[in-house]
């Protein structure tokens, strides 16, 4: 892969990293306003369904976070495109749709496929 696609996909990976911890920053912001805010039964349970909401949100920041991570180490270790379960090229469209990730199509593909099927009890 040329040196200039990624230097491009570098900062574009560098750019999503620090979109999600604005991001965070913002859910960190709620999570006070949510802890401060005295309330009735009703907005307690109101509060309660935005809790869990921002810890969704925030454990799926932290993936994509660990995901750019992962994939800014592998650019600094000239391993960045390679296909972690054939280890073939990925293709350049694909990264540039999803920088951070690891696998080709088809080994994406056999990856949510292993999740979905539940394994087979004797």
């Amino acid at each position: 892969m040329p040196a200039k696609e990624i230097d491009l996909l570098k900062e574009k990976l560098i750019s999503m990293r620090q979109d999600i911890l604005q991001c965070l920053q913002h859910l960190d912001d709620g999570w006070q306003y949510l802890a401060e805010k005295d309330s009735e039964f009703e907005e307690e349970a109101q509060k309660a369904d935005l809790s869990e909401l921002y810890a969704q949100l925030d454990e799926r920041e932290k993936e994509e976070i660990e995901a750019i991570d992962h994939a800014l180490e592998k650019i600094g270790s000239l391993q960045y495109g390679k296909c972690e379960g054939c280890s073939k090229q990925i293709p350049l469209p694909r990264l540039q749709v999803l920088p951070a990730t690891r696998f080709c199509l088809a080994c994406s593909a056999k990856a949510e496929e292993k999740e979905r099927i539940p394994p087979a009890f004797p």
